[in-house]
């Protein structure tokens, strides 16, 4: 915590006469990612913002709890706050799938974004966190997702008899039906993986934070951006906690949220531009796909959402509110 902080933080005990609400937050990246670190920034502006009325303690993935338990640790109040991406939690209700990585759905970070904001997403995903004392009040995005792969894969058909990493969900099901093998495993295994060659490729994060995790090491193919996976992680609360707050640091909470999650956007855009030129030059090969291929896949996508939607009426009632807001903005006919 920086000196300033501290003497803003002091002032305001005084000022205020109480002690800060202290909040501890865990996220689904490792202390090492860009993500990570923005969020650290944000942790350490929010004493400042909030004139030392709220302090939130930043731990990586699996420092309290396993990632997969965090719905569970935010619910107990262990946790007053997780960023995670909120499809892990589709075996207890199918809509978070999705609701956080509609599956080659959109193109660029807006047209996501405006869904939560402007057409109803984050009404929804408090529907789903509704039954687990959280409520959510923002999300965070890291923009379009890359495929890391050790053989060349130029079409939906190049898929068929290899194994690939993927988080369980509408991937999964779609690598499936492509005739692939699906294996599951978290991120920090996944280089292991493809250096012994347990899976052929890996669905996981983008160019930059994959290439930190030294997986063009061991796989010098990587489709980007044609595989249009571009997940959602959430900045969801105790309600309990979020309770408790003034309705001032309340709006500060959301507003700052707002504002970490465009800065993650574009950081991780600017240090995906600058991790593909090391890695090209390095003897990485992107594999950038024909737009009828991307069509193509995005046709096989349809059909499981269509699967999904008939999950959960939950989940039906995710995936048509989707689907109305890409016919709006001329995505989907």
């Amino acid at each position: 915590m920086s000196v300033v902080i501290i003497i803003i933080t002091l002032f305001s005990f005084q000022a205020y006469g109480q002690k800060p609400a202290i909040w501890k937050m865990q996220t689904l990246w490792s202390a090492g990612e860009l993500p990570y670190k923005i969020l650290q920034d944000f942790c350490e502006r929010v004493p400042v913002l909030t004139e030392g009325r709220l302090e939130i303690l930043l731990f990586p993935a699996g420092a309290i709890v396993p990632t997969v338990e965090t719905l569970g640790a935010v619910k107990f109040n262990i946790l007053q706050v997780i960023n995670v991406w909120p499809g892990y939690f589709s075996g207890k209700e199918p809509a978070f799938a999705p609701l956080s990585d509609f599956l080659c759905a959109y193109d660029e970070p807006w047209e996501y974004d405006a869904f939560f904001h402007y057409r109803g997403g984050l009404e929804l995903l408090n529907e789903l966190y509704e039954p687990y004392n959280a409520v959510t009040i923002g999300i965070i995005m890291w923009g379009r997702e890359s495929m890391f792969i050790k053989y060349p894969v130029l079409k939906p058909e190049d898929f068929r008899g290899h194994k690939f990493r993927s988080p369980q969900g509408m991937t999964a099901d779609m690598l499936n039906i492509l005739g692939a093998g699906v294996v599951f495993l978290p991120g920090e295994e996944v280089y292991s993986a493809l250096d012994k060659g347990v899976v052929d490729g890996a669905d996981w994060a983008t160019p930059s934070i994959n290439h930190r995790m030294n997986f063009d090491r061991v796989a010098k193919y990587y489709i980007y951006p044609g595989f249009r996976s571009m997940p959602v992680s959430d900045f969801t609360i105790n309600r309990d906690a979020w309770n408790k707050l003034p309705d001032d640091i309340k709006q500060i909470l959301r507003t700052a949220v707002r504002e970490l999650n465009w800065e993650t956007i574009q950081k991780c855009a600017i240090d995906d531009f600058h991790a593909m030129k090391e890695m090209n030059a390095s003897g990485s090969t992107p594999l950038v796909w024909k737009e009828e291929d991307i069509e193509s896949i995005r046709d096989i996508a349809k059909k499981v959402w269509e699967d999904w939607a008939k999950k959960s009426p939950l989940s039906k009632k995710v995936i048509d509110a989707q689907k109305k807001w890409l016919q709006e903005i001329g995505r989907i006919q």
